[in-house]
């Protein structure tokens, strides 16, 4: 067998021994900060998470859409002033996370809805959630339960009630 066959039998074998590279999609340049969910009130079956998304890469990211095993529909929604109602509706295409840059689902603007809860979500309590970018993959984090955003947090709307 000539040399060059040999070279590349023996490339073949140390690929094929080699472990595969795991995808960490967390490893990539999206950071998800102050993530939070509202507790459910009374009988609702239905909540609301935020967070901010900030990209530290060169290229855009798009997040496409959001899972949890806490609901059985989850859905990116916008809040939108039309004329003198405000509604909610579902965004189409998912939400740009511009390159150094960031994008912020809070009250009153984009946001994620879980609807059709499977049990109450309780102050203190963490609401699991995985968000599905176009590039990154997907990035599982916890959602803290609490009745209004985080310290700190002065986003518009971000104490007043869904």
């Amino acid at each position: 067998m000539s040399t060059l066959r040999w070279l590349a039998l023996a490339i073949v074998v140390c690929a094929a021994t080699m472990p595969a590279a795991a995808a960490d999609p967390q490893s990539g340049p999206l950071t998800i900060e102050a993530a939070w969910a509202r507790p459910s009130i009374g009988e609702a079956t239905n909540s609301a998470a935020y967070f901010r998304i900030a990209n530290s890469g060169d290229a855009a990211d798009r997040l496409l859409a959001v899972k949890s095993d806490a609901a059985a529909h989850v859905m990116l929604h916008e809040s939108r002033l039309e004329g003198t109602v405000m509604k909610m509706l579902p965004i189409d295409g998912g939400i740009e996370v511009p390159a150094h840059g960031s994008a912020e689902l809070k009250p009153l603007g984009a946001h994620v809805m879980l609807v059709g809860l499977h049990g109450p979500l309780k102050d203190g309590d963490t609401v699991p959630l995985t968000l599905v970018f176009e590039k990154q993959g997907e990035v599982a984090i916890a959602a803290k339960v609490q009745k209004q955003a985080p310290a700190g947090d002065t986003a518009p709307g971000a104490h007043e009630q869904h």
